[in-house]
């Protein structure tokens, strides 16, 4: 037999008119096309009356503006529940059913330029010291967000720099996702970084999501990865601290290759470089001295120049960072490896302990894939 329960006058769905009385949860199921259990939790109050939720109510009861009196309601019976103390048993995560998006501004200007600006700044802080397991998730969500600009009207020279501006987000929100494993979402998300970058009309930017995708795919493809940075290189307007990056980035290759001769002349190159200085673009503000000498001198290591290697990570580790947790670690783990290469067992466990202890707040799941297999080398036995 069908249920003859009747929606109760909860806050969920209720106005001043009471315009479900009489009708049972059955008949306003199938009006609604919501099932029967799902109603019944919201008119008991055990879930919120989403949006859509009351704008299928208003539709079946052919009655308008339920939905501010039910967020009025709801909004009433969820303080006075809080200051009450009642245990209220609604998962935290329920609160978010419903939450929709901004509409897209009518028409983009600087501020929300600025806004994804700044974006990539806290995400780039967050990765650098927390690892992208942190970073990926809030970054895609902001992104998503930044994209969806792009479809608003605006001058040209704003999409322009909306575009860059979206290119550097969507670079490090990839460089997050390949960090914590991702690698189908950060081989998007690349593409995705390169096409914004052609479209904001900035080669440092464009260069610098080709080396990362280049670092996505050079240990497994070391010779596919040369030729991405060579194209880079190849671009004279890219400027000179993302040109040693980028050299930096190609002598590391080159060593897997085995071509050492080759990638030591482009640490030299990058050396130099690096030397000289120079500005870089807000984005590229992470891009510090001892960021350079830790590529130049992981290139060293994968050149099996083991012993100036082992030198400059003792010299450089002190100098870094203290908040990039990620990096720190990293180091760590390479010159431990470098350790172990040199017969220095002792010295590289110590040193790869201290890397496990960094790493407690950190949620890399590729540095933490390179201290196990460093583990496996340096464990006894």
């Amino acid at each position: 037999m069908e249920s003859s329960e009747r929606p109760q006058p909860s806050t969920a769905v209720h106005s001043r008119r009471e315009p479900a009385e009489g009708l049972s949860l059955a008949v306003m199921a199938q009006r609604t096309h919501y099932s029967k259990s799902m109603l019944g939790m919201v008119e008991k109050g055990q879930r919120s009356a989403t949006p859509d939720l009351v704008a299928a109510y208003e539709r079946a009861l052919n009655a308008q503006g339920l939905g501010e009196d039910v967020n009025r309601r709801e909004l009433l019976a969820a303080a006075a529940a809080v200051l009450a103390g009642a245990n209220t048993p609604e998962p935290l995560t329920r609160l978010l059913d419903g939450l929709t998006s901004a509409e897209a501004p009518g028409r983009v200007g600087r501020s929300e330029v600025e806004a994804v600006r700044h974006a990539t700044s806290v995400y780039t802080t967050m990765d650098l010291r927390y690892g992208g397991a942190v970073a990926a998730d809030v970054s895609s969500g902001a992104l998503r967000w930044a994209v969806g600009l792009l479809d608003a009207p605006m001058r040209d020279d704003t999409r322009v720099a909306l575009s860059a501006a979206v290119g550097a987000l969507a670079d490090r929100a990839a460089w997050t996702h390949f960090d914590s494993g991702r690698t189908y979402a950060a081989r998007r998300l690349s593409t995705l970084a390169l096409r914004t970058a052609d479209a904001g009309s900035d080669p440092d930017l464009r260069a610098h999501v080709v080396l990362n995708m280049a670092a996505q795919v050079g240990d497994a493809l070391p010779t596919d990865a040369v030729n991405l940075v060579e194209s880079a290189l190849s671009d004279s307007r890219v400027c000179g601290m993302e040109r040693a990056n980028l050299h930096a980035g190609l002598a590391g290759h080159l060593a897997k290759t085995g071509d050492t001769r080759q990638a030591l002349r482009h640490v030299a190159e990058a050396e130099t470089l690096a030397g000289r200085g120079g500005e870089t673009p807000l984005w590229l503000s992470f891009l510090t001295a001892e960021h350079l000498d830790s590529i130049i001198t992981q290139a060293l290591a994968a050149a099996e120049e083991n012993h100036e290697a082992i030198r400059r990570f003792e010299n450089l580790l002190p100098r870094m960072d203290p908040t990039r947790l990620r990096g720190r670690a990293g180091r760590m783990i390479d010159l431990a490896d470098l350790y172990a290469r040199t017969d220095r067992l002792d010295e590289a466990q110590t040193l790869a302990d201290r890397a496990d202890e960094a790493l407690s707040d950190v949620r890399s799941t590729r540095v933490t894939a390179q201290l196990a297999a460093l583990r496996q080398r340096v464990s006894p036995g």
